[in-house]
This record gives C-alpha cells, sequence and structure tokens, in this order.
C-alpha cells in the first residue's frame, strides 16, 4: 500500500516538474518566435533604409542637374537680351543708312536736274560743242576762256556725279552689310530660343521626376516609422517573455577563441555601396573556430537568418541578450541553458556577408549597444 502511495506521489512530482519544466520552454520558444519576427522586420528596415538613401542620393543628383539647367536658362537668356539688343542697333543703323541714302539720292536728283537745266540753256542757245564755242568767240583768247570755262563746267559735274554715286554706293554697301548681319542675328536668335524652350522643357521633366522621387521617399520614409514601430512592439513582447529575471553575470567573456581582430567596429560604417548603422562588432576569424558563450543564459532562438546567416541568440537575464551571426554550424538549440565559454557554433560566412567572420551583438532591452563596454578583450 505505502509503495503504490509512494510511486504515486512520485508519478504527480515528476508530471509537475515536466510542467514546469515545459513552461519556461514554452515562453522562450515564443520569444524565439517573435525574435524571428523581430529579425525580419529589422531586414524589411534594412532593405527600406537602402532604398530610402538610393531615392535621397536620386533625389540629391536631380536637384544638381536642375541647378545646372537653371544655369543653361539663364545664360541662354543673358545671350538673347544681347542678341536682342544687338538687333535693335542693327535696325537702327539700317534705318540711318535708309536715311542717308534717301538725302543722297535727293542730292543726285538736284545736280541731276541743275545740270540738265545747263545743257538744255546751253542747247536752247546754241552753245553746245566746239564750233558753237569757237565761232561765238569774239578772239582766239575769248574762244579759249570760254572752252575753259565748258570743260570746268563739264569736269565739276562729271566729279560732282561720280562722287555721289560713288557715296551712292557705298551706302549700299553698308546697308546689305548691316542687313547681312541682322540675319545672322535673327538666326542666332531662332537658334538661342530653341535651346532656351529645350533647356525649359527639360527642368519641366526633371521636376517632375524630383516631385516623384520626393514623393516616393515621403512614402519609403513613413514605411520606414511604420516598420520601426512594429520592431519597437516586438522588442517589448520579447522583453516581457524574457521575464524579469536580472543580470548577475559581471563582465562577458570574449566570444571568439581564436581572434581578437576587429574588422568592422560597432556604428555607422559603408556597406555593399550604402550608408548603414552597424548593429554588432565584426570579428575576424578563420573558418570553423569555436564561438563561445559570452555568459551562461538560455537560447531563444539558435536558426538561419537572411541577414545574419546561422545565428545564436542567449537571453542572460536583466533584458541583456547576445547575438552570435554568420556561423558555419550551430551547436546549440531554442531552449538550450548554456555556460559561459562554451561552444555554441563555429565561424562561417553565411548570410548577407563578405567572408568567413563573427558578427557579435550586445543587445540591453531590445537597444543595441557597443558590445566592448559588455566585455573583456
Amino acid at each position: 500500500m505505502k509503495h503504490r502511495q509512494f510511486k504515486r506521489i512520485l508519478s504527480v512530482c515528476l508530471a509537475l516538474c515536466l510542467v514546469f519544466a515545459a513552461m519556461p520552454l514554452k515562453a522562450y520558444a515564443t520569444a524565439a518566435q517573435k525574435q524571428s519576427e523581430l529579425d525580419k522586420k529589422n531586414q524589411e528596415i534594412k532593405d527600406t533604409q537602402s532604398e530610402v538613401n538610393q531615392k535621397a542620393n536620386e533625389q540629391s543628383q536631380l536637384a544638381s542637374q536642375i541647378s545646372s539647367i537653371e544655369k543653361q536658362i539663364y545664360s541662354k537668356t543673358v545671350e538673347l537680351n544681347n542678341l536682342n539688343k544687338s538687333i535693335n542697333q542693327t535696325k537702327e543703323e539700317i534705318t540711318q543708312v535708309l536715311l542717308e541714302i534717301e538725302e543722297k539720292e535727293k542730292e543726285i536728283a538736284v545736280q541731276n536736274s541743275a545740270l540738265n537745266e545747263r545743257l538744255r540753256a546751253m542747247y536752247e542757245n546754241g552753245s553746245v560743242g566746239l564750233l558753237t564755242v569757237l565761232f561765238g568767240s569774239a578772239s582766239m583768247s575769248a574762244f579759249l576762256t570760254n572752252m575753259e570755262m565748258a570743260q570746268r563746267i563739264h569736269e565739276s559735274d562729271a566729279n560732282m556725279l561720280a562722287s555721289m554715286r560713288e557715296q551712292y554706293a557705298q551706302l549700299d554697301e553698308t546697308k546689305e552689310r548691316l542687313q547681312t548681319l541682322k540675319e545672322n542675328l535673327l538666326t542666332q536668335q531662332a537658334n538661342a530660343t530653341a535651346k532656351k524652350a529645350e533647356l525649359e522643357a527639360q527642368k519641366v521633366d526633371l521636376d517632375e521626376k524630383k516631385s516623384q522621387v520626393s514623393a516616393d521617399l515621403k512614402e519609403l520614409e513613413a514605411s520606414l516609422k511604420a516598420m520601426k514601430t512594429e520592431a519597437d512592439a516586438l522588442s517589448a513582447q520579447i522583453r516581457a517573455l524574457q521575464g524579469d529575471t536580472s543580470y548577475s553575470g559581471g563582465t562577458m567573456l570574449w566570444p571568439s577563441a581564436a581572434s581578437k581582430y576587429i574588422s568592422s567596429p560597432f556604428g555607422n560604417r559603408i556597406l555593399f555601396g550604402v550608408k548603414e548603422f552597424h548593429t554588432g562588432i565584426d570579428i575576424a576569424a578563420a573558418l570553423g573556430t569555436n564561438i563561445l558563450a559570452a555568459n551562461s543564459g538560455t537560447v531563444i532562438k539558435a536558426g538561419y537568418n537572411n541577414s545574419y546567416g546561422y545565428m545564436v541568440m542567449i537571453d542572460h537575464g536583466g533584458g541583456i541578450v547576445t547575438l552570435y551571426a554568420h556561423s558555419s554550424k550551430l551547436l546549440v538549440k531554442t531552449g538550450d541553458v548554456v555556460g559561459r565559454g562554451q561552444v555554441i557554433a563555429l565561424v562561417g560566412s553565411t548570410g548577407r556577408s563578405t567572408g568567413p567572420h563573427l558578427h557579435f551583438e550586445v543587445r540591453v532591452n531590445g537597444e543595441y549597444k557597443n558590445p566592448l563596454n559588455y566585455v573583456s578583450r
């Protein structure tokens, strides 16, 4: 009878132990699920941040192009203003030459009229020709005098007409030159106007692209803000699932057994041409070397992540969690209790990695902290 009672009590105790043992495992399994969601959300945040950076860069390039085109438009505007001034000045010069030509034509007309009158009078008086001058003279001396006067009148009229024709030809030449200049200026004006119109059309196109990029950027920034809000909510849920246990582990152990060389520190950096915030430190180590638990705790996630590759997360209590990423092989599973310095994985280059190394993070209440402030090196 006593033996049966003992077995019954023992069975109940075992059952209770199993129940209590299962409770933290369930809690850690839930935390691991939430952590998996958080990791995915963080990857989305990284991808979106990359898009934001690209859009911001595109926006900057478009602004630079718009500024360049605005300078070209201003230059063409100045050129057009100068051309308009030259055209107007040439028009005025052409008008002035036309007036001078008109005045010269009037002078020539007056001289022609006077000459015609003189010739008509000489003809009517019968004093035209050498014989007329000869027989109309009383003596040889008078003949010579009359002959000299006739020659002088003839030469004066001829010189005057020649001079008038020369001036008239010069005015015509000047008029033609100015007309050619005017036509050239008008051609330049048309070309400059067409170029300015082309530049203004390009500016309108770039303005539209810039507006679209700005709208896309605002949309991405809004999405990024929403994602960060979701990530913060998941972090809060993970903290709640981790419980209120306090951290008493002191300074943590350096997590790599093979290397202490930091190839990429905590903080801002450029990766794959994109500026990003590095959430931990990268420790360069040979492929397959041991990764150590920085302190004792419980594994809340052990699995694969697109960004981290094969990774392990350990809850050390007090809201402190460490993460070990890019492993080639995991040696623990979710729910395992590990000790300080225990080998939990091997160095690899899985996930978003550029070569064999250990990516090591320290998170306090979900916030990324510089691991060098928590580990002894």
